[in-house]
């Protein structure tokens, strides 16, 4: 099997390791190769298939690419590009020979000899200090990102995670904190980890100077200061790093106070860290320049103090000044010249490098305003290296990646007429490629169409035979499950039989919907006289399956319109509730007769607190919190408070709830004519006896044949006779041998402790 080749330019020889985000490969650039390159070897780092997955993957890659092109360090790993390949995202980046860190860590349980570590911990530390002054935060630092090479020195690697310091810095473009950070991917180390980053706190300086710490302690020692305890679990345990005895005071104190757990105890930067354990300042270019200020400040002490040689120090301090900035601006512009030139050599040829070329000509330019044959040189071999790849790609046919290389060279200045030329042989021979493949897919797609028309007719003639038997089966079947011995299964099997025949016959649905809802109408009417909630469940069920019938709309459950009259006493079974808002019911109702054969609901006993309610909680016209679970009669409560319960009840139900005329009273109340229960609550007084001193709950005694109780004595109940309020039945006030069913008197409709009501609902039959 053949090597695989990234963007037809990149053959990967070998793997070199994985990580977090992928695999890195060593690879040959055959572009290298062509131009005799003596090092034609890249790293590429690929994506690998389930960090691809995550939506953020390819703004990740490309962050540690733009990311680790910023970080221009000898102890920074060199980052050439990204790119994709079709599927395939990838980074180009310089091919190191050596080992990675943890490798080397693993055959060395002691650790590493002190110099060789010094020169490590050096590095490593050089390389963070570049990049904190860039603002930006590795975030995974550990000995699998650090990499010893043979003759480059130490090299960190893998900025994939890298996070910005703060929202004020360069690397903190506009989303990239929220789109993507260290903690999205769970791409932490937890070993290396802070606690701080362990808890998700704003990434801090001192992050790195913790997971440096670590690493600079297995250099010394082979050995993890906390034995690879998550610092969060450490802080819990409290547990403390084994003093190093091959390390000095003044070392060992700069390394403990960087593996410090809590942020606000640690070292704050890897400078600090680095000043105190090796106790002299960088070499760094800065301090070059701090030297000539520091002269200057020394060379003034000496002149204050020598006067007579003030005008000689003076003039010698101008001349190292200007020196230095004369060795600083050619500094900067070989660096340039050498940028420039490395990326020419590269010769990408993609949107980031030609956008990377030009940003660094640019700040060529304001350096040596004066150098424009630089400026053409390079614009120069750019326009070539593209008119070049246009050719290549002309002669391998790869005919749509011709033109936008053409294009590119004439942005640069490239010969107008060979590129005019080019132009125009591609369009040329792309017309006329397209030409041919439009014949020919012509001339077939004739073919195909007369043999699929063939297909087609026979293919329907099938379809409407196997549509009409269809059709004949699920009409039988629907029949079926419109059938009503208790209830039909609306939701389920008439619904399914009813949307395939929509689908096999759209011209007859509405005949369809009507002939179901006629249906579904007879049998609701059944099942509503024997179970009003299987009767509520199918209609609902209805109503959502044939929304636009008629019929059905005007339908209405009545919960005590299945009820015989007279039969409240046989159980629960033989009384109603209506349903009300939020889940609650209305008062338990029975059915009795009346003498004009239009039976009547009444309710099974005196209204109590907890009826109410709920009426309370929406009207807010009464404390429901004093009412609910109080089974005793409402009362001391006006007239006007009883109709609008009943006006209430009316209202959300849709039935007609009131009060009870008091024929309609005394019809329930005395049933079939039996005697007053002995043990009803009225007033007695007889040697230890005491009755009538206080309310009973309603649902005291024993109820009479048509289930009514409590309708003699306890509260006297509310009634019209020929519209003149009345209070029937006597109350626990009224003496025991006047306290009869037939006990009625005028009332004025005023509150008092002694009157409440029970309610009548009329009935739809």
């Amino acid at each position: 099997m053949g090597r695989q080749v990234i963007k037809g330019r990149f053959e990967l020889v070998s793997l070199l390791g994985a990580g977090g985000m992928g695999a890195v490969y060593k690879a040959l650039d055959r572009r290298k190769v062509e131009a005799s390159d003596s090092d034609p070897y890249v790293a590429v780092k690929l994506l690998n298939d389930e960090f691809r997955q995550h939506p953020d993957a390819f703004i990740s890659l490309q962050r540690e690419s733009r990311k680790s092109q910023t970080l221009a360090h000898p102890n920074i790993v060199t980052v050439y590009d990204f790119d994709r390949d079709k599927n395939t995202v990838f980074m180009t980046m310089e091919f190191l020979e050596g080992f990675p860190l943890d490798e080397l860590l693993r055959q060395l349980p002691h650790g590493m000899e002190q110099e060789e570590a010094n020169s490590i911990l050096k590095d490593i530390s050089n390389a963070l200090i570049y990049a904190h002054s860039h603002n930006i935060i590795h975030s995974d630092f550990k000995p699998g990102n650090i990499f010893v090479t043979k003759k480059k020195g130490t090299k960190v690697f893998d900025f994939g995670i890298a996070r910005a310091v703060s929202e004020g810095s360069a690397a903190h473009t506009a989303g990239e904190k929220t789109i993507f950070d260290a903690g999205t991917l769970g791409a932490l180390t937890p070993a290396y980890a802070s606690n701080e980053m362990l808890r998700g706190a704003e990434p801090s300086e001192s992050d790195d100077v913790y997971a440096l710490g670590c690493v600079a302690y297995e250099l010394f020692s082979g050995a993890h200061p906390f034995k690879k305890t998550p610092a969060n679990q450490a802080l819990e345990k409290k547990l403390k790093p084994k003093k190093l005895k091959n390390l000095s005071r003044r070392q060992w104190n700069a390394l403990s106070s960087a593996l410090e757990l809590t942020r606000d105890n640690r070292t704050a930067t890897v400078a600090e860290f680095y000043d105190g354990f090796f106790g002299k300042p960088r070499v760094l270019l800065w301090a070059l320049v701090a030297s000539v200020a520091a002269f200057g400040v020394a060379g003034a002490l000496y002149i204050e103090k020598f006067s007579d040689q003030e005008k000689a120090q003076e003039e010698l301090k101008v001349q190292m000044q200007e020196q230095m900035a004369q060795q600083l601006e050619r500094s900067t512009i070989e660096n340039q010249q050498q940028t420039l030139e490395r990326l020419v050599k590269l010769s990408a040829l993609t949107p980031n490098w030609d956008k990377e070329v030009r940003k660094e000509l640019l700040v060529y330019a304001k350096l040596v305003p004066e150098d424009t044959e630089t400026t053409d040189k390079v614009s120069s071999r750019i326009a070539t290296a593209y008119l070049t790849e246009a050719k290549h790609l002309m002669a391998d046919e790869q005919l749509d990646a011709v033109i936008p290389m053409l294009e590119a060279s004439s942005a640069w200045g490239g010969p107008e007429d060979d590129i005019k030329i080019l132009t125009n042989q591609v369009i040329t021979q792309q017309e006329s490629e397209r030409l041919k493949a439009e014949n020919a897919r012509l001339a077939e797609a004739q073919e195909e169409a007369d043999r699929l028309e063939a297909e087609r007719q026979k293919r329907e003639t099938e379809m409407e035979i196997a549509r009409r038997a269809q059709i004949k089966q699920e009409v039988t079947s629907l029949e079926n499950s419109l059938r009503c011995p208790n209830e039909i299964d609306v939701e389920g099997r008439v619904a399914s039989h009813l949307r395939v025949l929509d689908s096999l016959e759209p011209e007859r649905t509405n005949e369809l919907h009507s002939i179901v809802a006629d249906s579904l109408v007879q049998c609701f009417n059944k099942i509503a006289k024997v179970s009003p909630y299987s009767a509520e469940r199918m209609l609902s069920e209805s109503r959502a399956l044939l929304p636009e019938q008629a019929a059905l709309k005007t339908l209405k459950v009545d919960y005590c319109g299945h009820l015989e009259p007279g039969s409240g006493n046989k159980g629960r079974r033989y009384t109603c509730t209506d349903p009300l808002p939020r889940q609650a019911k209305g008062p338990v109702m029975v059915v009795i007769p009346m003498p004009n054969g239009n039976p009547i609901a009444i309710s099974q006993y005196e209204i109590t607190y907890d009826d109410v309610s709920d009426y309370c909680t929406v009207t807010q016209m009464c404390d429901s919190r004093k009412y609910a679970t109080n089974y005793l009669p409402v009362h001391s409560i006006d007239i006007n408070f009883a109709e609008n319960y009943a006006g209430w009840l009316s209202s959300v139900t849709g039935n007609v709830y009131r009060l009870p005329t008091y024929e309609e009273w005394l019809m329930a109340a005395k049933a079939d004519g039996a005697a007053e229960s002995p043990d009803r609550n009225c007033f007695l007084k007889y040697g230890g006896i005491e009755k009538g001193t206080e309310l009973q709950k309603t649902t005291n005694g024993k109820p009479n044949s048509y289930g009514l109780a409590s309708t003699v004595g306890n509260v006297q109940e509310w009634a019209y006779d020929n519209n003149l309020l009345v209070a029937a039945g006597g109350s626990r006030q009224t003496p025991m041998n006047d306290c009869r069913v037939t006990t009625v008197n005028a009332h004025s409709g005023q509150a008092d402790e002694f009157t409440g009501f029970r309610l009548v609902r009329e009935l739809q039959r």
